[in-house]
């Protein structure tokens, strides 16, 4: 749960804050902690300032006061004057450390457990950048030795280029504190600086890992929040959203310039407490019959939490986790029903995961994303070993596979598993693998997501010419939803980027980009597998070259039983719906390309293909996966 604190007047240093320590400060300590405690606040925090000159007397009274009612201070800002040189390799840094261990001694005592280094005068590098940026992660590291031995870890504040020209912006301040390796070193967010240099909200969840603290004020003023003066109130509402969406568990701490230290103490924290509500139900009226369907809601109040699991309503438990600006659950419910569902942190089915793996399979050794339920293998997504990646072979969870990775094949051995080609990239062919071909190398893995209710991760990969020329950037996701081995969907997003000239995707019969090769067992030809699609299509002559929604390839192998594989086209792809290149030998690929013409992306710009593929156990009726595609289409989970 984040807990609400408040930084009291007195011994700041950020330009708008009360610089002068007070005569008495330990007893200004315990007045304004104590009245911040008494209108709701959770927390506290007050200034190095007030804290450094304490006499030994006053130190030992401050923690006899807090012995008898705990002031509740979190966190000790303004570590250091402005004109201290803790970057300067010439400076004396010994009173600097000394100041330091004085400090973190009065904390351990008080049960502090966070130091805010902003300091930005006194961190600054000045002119020997990289000298300097070496002397001050070096007294960082110093620093943090202290702290450890006293239970304290020290947490580095971005901010504004105004105040300081090191640790600006979250993703620079963040790296450099991976960078650091320590413990003891951690992370802070202070919106009004975020705000001060348009930080892109996004990057907040990039290192929630790292976050330990959270200061918060209005810009430009750095003003009480809410404060009518705000350039955008929306900002702070947005980052509250953002902490909440990751599972921030910490404490949020007004740091402003108070005109009114204690009337606008109460207003903020009414405020704070409005823009950082956590949604606790969700409601649903499906138009059609559900059956463990990935459903995109959004509460009518408040933000979905990030550590959200589960959905009940009735007495049955779903699958479900914070997704975009709501929860994704996976819902079973009837046509009408009204659903009021209460989220929840319990466990439920078989939530998937992803992990990178190393396999010698095929008799070579592989690179490859494993993603499973529990502990049965769903599918792999290879990154070497091959000419181009591809995701599978996809299984059940008795092992039985839908799809075909056969390296000793001479039959169109290109075709593996789920995976993505073109045949006519500026002339070159990626999709088949003879003379002269291009490749498709994985340069990237990033994005691995794992939760109650979904699991996903994207790649990079770069399209070359036989001879290592850059012909396209691919940039795909792959999603996989916690849902039972009677039904399991695949979501394939697929983002093409021409960052290296025009990129021209000619109209050739060998391409997809989706590209799926089954198991001969289901293949039509000599298998039991039948080809229908949306418009009531039946087999490869009226399946083939035609436009549909969806296609379809199901049957029923002996000794295995009920095996289908559908695909979804999306109506955000070029040409909706697209046309299928789907052979009775087991090919199942979307193409618009051959049969409606080939396409350029222009220099810089970007081109985005979706499908949904539902790899299932059970027959479908054609009414069933009607509906599942209109699922699909009309209440899409990625809606921006």
């Amino acid at each position: 749960m984040i807990q609400f604190s408040c930084c009291i007047p007195g011994g700041s240093l950020m330009p708008e804050g009360v610089r002068e320590v007070p005569d008495s400060p330990a007893g200004q300590i315990v007045e304004k902690c104590r009245y911040l405690l008494s209108v709701g606040f959770d927390k506290t925090e007050c200034a190095g300032g007030m804290l450094a000159d304490l006499t030994p007397e006053d130190a030992d009274w401050l923690v006899e006061e807090n012995a008898k009612s705990s002031l509740e201070l979190v966190a000790v800002n303004s570590l250091f004057p402005g004109d201290w040189r803790l970057a300067d390799p010439a400076a004396d840094h010994a009173p600097y450390y000394e100041r330091a261990v004085k400090l973190f001694t009065i904390m351990q005592r008080l049960g502090i457990p966070y130091a805010v280094f902003g300091s930005g005068a006194a961190r600054s590098l000045r002119e020997n950048r990289e000298e300097g940026y070496r002397t001050l992660t070096d007294f960082l590291g110093k620093m943090a030795s202290a702290a450890a031995e006293r239970g304290i870890t020290i947490v580095i504040e971005p901010l504004r280029k105004a105040e300081t020209d090191v640790f600006v912006t979250v993703p620079e301040t963040g790296e450099s504190v991976y960078a650091m390796d320590n413990e003891h070193i951690r992370l802070l967010y202070d919106a009004f600086h975020m705000a001060e240099e348009g930080t892109d909200l996004s990057c907040v969840r990039d290192y929630m890992d790292l976050l330990r603290h959270c200061h918060i004020a209005e810009s430009p003023k750095r003003s009480a929040p809410g404060s009518e003066d705000s350039a955008d109130l929306s900002y702070n509402r947005r980052f509250a959203a953002e902490l909440i969406k990751g599972g921030y568990q910490g404490a949020v701490s007004i740091e402003c310039g108070f005109r009114d230290f204690k009337a606008e103490a109460v207003s903020s924290l009414a405020y704070l407490k409005e823009i950082f509500a956590v949604a606790d139900t969700v409601t649903c009226t499906p138009a059609r019959d559900l059956v463990e369907e990935p459903v995109y809601l959004k509460p009518e109040r408040g933000t979905v939490s990030g550590d959200i699991t589960s959905a009940e309503a009735d007495g049955k438990l779903y699958p479900a986790s914070q997704w975009r600006d709501g929860v994704l659950v996976i819902l079973t419910a009837k046509k009408g029903e009204t659903l009021t569902l209460t989220l929840g942190r319990e466990k439920v089915g078989q939530a998937p995961t992803v992990e990178i793996a190393g396999h010698h399979l095929y008799d070579r050794d592989i690179g490859a994303i494993d993603v499973r339920f529990g502990d049965k293998l769903f599918g792999s997504y290879v990154t070497g070993g091959f000419d181009k990646p591809f995701f599978g072979p996809v299984a059940d969870d008795q092992g039985n596979v839908f799809t075909r990775v056969d390296p000793d094949t001479r039959e169109h051995p290109h075709q593996r598993s789920v995976f993505i080609g073109v045949g006519d990239v500026n002339g070159v062919d990626c999709w088949n693998e003879t003379p002269g071909h291009g490749c498709v190398r994985n340069q990237v893995i990033k994005n691995r997501k794992q939760a109650s209710a979904y699991a996903s991760f994207t790649v990079g990969n770069c399209w070359t010419d036989a001879e290592g020329k850059p012909l396209v950037y691919e940039v795909s996701t792959y999603t996989v939803y916690n849902q039972s081995d009677a039904c399991r969907a695949l979501d394939v997003e697929v983002t093409f980027q021409a960052n290296h000239g025009d990129v021209t995707f000619g109209p050739t019969k060998e391409a997809g980009p989706l590209g799926i090769r089954l198991r001969d067992e289901l293949r039509a030809d000599i298998g039991c597998g039948q080809l229908t699609n949306s418009w009531g299509g039946i087999g490869e002559g009226e399946c083939w070259s035609h436009a549909a929604e969806w296609c379809d390839y199901y049957g029923e192998p002996d000794g295995i039983g009920p095996m289908g594989v559908t695909v979804f086209d999306n109506e955000k792809n070029e040409r909706f719906p697209t046309a299928w290149h789907i052979r009775a030998y087991g090919l199942f690929a979307a193409n618009n390309l051959y049969f409606k013409g080939g396409l350029t992306i222009p220099a810089g710009e970007s081109l985005t293909y979706r499908f949904r593929i539902l790899f299932r156990r059970r027959p479908m009726s054609r009414e069933e996966i009607a509906d599942r595609f209109a699922m699909y289409t009309l209440h899409p989970i990625d809606a921006r």
